[in-house]
């Protein structure tokens, strides 16, 4: 009954679970583009600077209501105190996104850096910044799991304003995961345009070139990671930021890999 509710509200197929995050949230973020509800509303650099505004107040309470129903009952309880949508959002994004699984159940007795990627995880700067000020290097340890920094999981959970205040504290851009990942790929992945944009203004091209360690020794750049997940906005222009000669490296392997992501994800463009 409850599958069959959710469904009829023409946004998702069925409510959220533990398994079904990525089709649901491409779903509820197709919805929310098609009604004109996500960019400026979910997906904004700085809230605050749009609350006094009479129609992003009304578009802000539509797509919270659109992300509310579409969660499903089991799940209201998580975000029904939440006043944004962009709250909501981050947070359904952190506790089941399957990248970030690995910290949902941290406990509270757990080691200090487990609590301060929680904190970064969840935006709470004035708790992180507690854990930075009394052990400053914690910023760039690695978790045990996936070996994330704390801007790995500020980037990841789509905290900028986090990610800038880390960076300013001594995170580094160029760090990797046990896969690779540098933050930087990680928001290249996802498609989140603010992060990547800001990570090349503070960072350089050099991070365009910084491969993963997929595919034996060749692995993946950037512009290849958001191509394979099909974000045409983020392939295009990271494909106009990625220097030439990292496409044709290895024999022009990076660019023939980048054109058969294109066309099966139906990518074009002019040149």
């Amino acid at each position: 009954m409850a599958a069959t509710n959710i469904a009829s509200t023409g946004i998702v197929l069925e409510a959220l679970t533990r398994d079904n995050y990525l089709d649901w949230s491409v779903l509820v973020k197709n919805y929310l583009i098609g009604k004109g509800l996500w960019d400026n509303i979910v997906h904004v650099d700085k809230v605050e600077d749009m609350v006094n505004r009479p129609v992003w107040k009304s578009k802000n309470g539509q797509a919270l209501h659109a992300i509310q129903l579409s969660c499903g009952h089991h799940n209201l309880h998580l975000i029904r105190n939440f006043v944004t949508a962009q709250e909501a959002w981050n947070y359904l994004k952190v506790h089941f996104d399957e990248d970030l699984k690995a910290y949902h159940d941290i406990e509270l007795g757990g080691q200090d850096i487990d609590k301060f990627h929680v904190a970064v995880k969840k935006g709470n700067w004035n708790e992180a910044i507690l854990f930075i000020k009394r052990e400053g290097d914690i910023i760039s340890q690695k978790s045990s799991s996936k070996c994330w920094t704390s801007l790995h999981v500020a980037v990841a959970a789509g905290h900028k304003e986090i990610m800038e205040k880390l960076v300013e504290k001594g995170a580094l851009l160029t760090e990797t995961d046990r896969k690779g990942y540098t933050p930087f790929a990680l928001a290249a992945e996802s498609s989140n345009m603010q992060i990547v944009d800001w990570m090349l203004n503070n960072g350089g091209n050099d991070l365009l070139a910084i491969k993963t360690k997929a595919d034996g020794d060749k692995g993946d750049i950037p512009v290849l990671l958001a191509a394979a997940k099909g974000h045409k906005e983020m392939t295009r222009f990271l494909f106009s930021k990625t220097p030439w000669f990292s496409l044709v490296d290895n024999n022009c392997y990076y660019g023939a890999k980048l054109l058969s992501h294109c066309i099966q994800a139906e990518i074009f463009g002019k040149c």
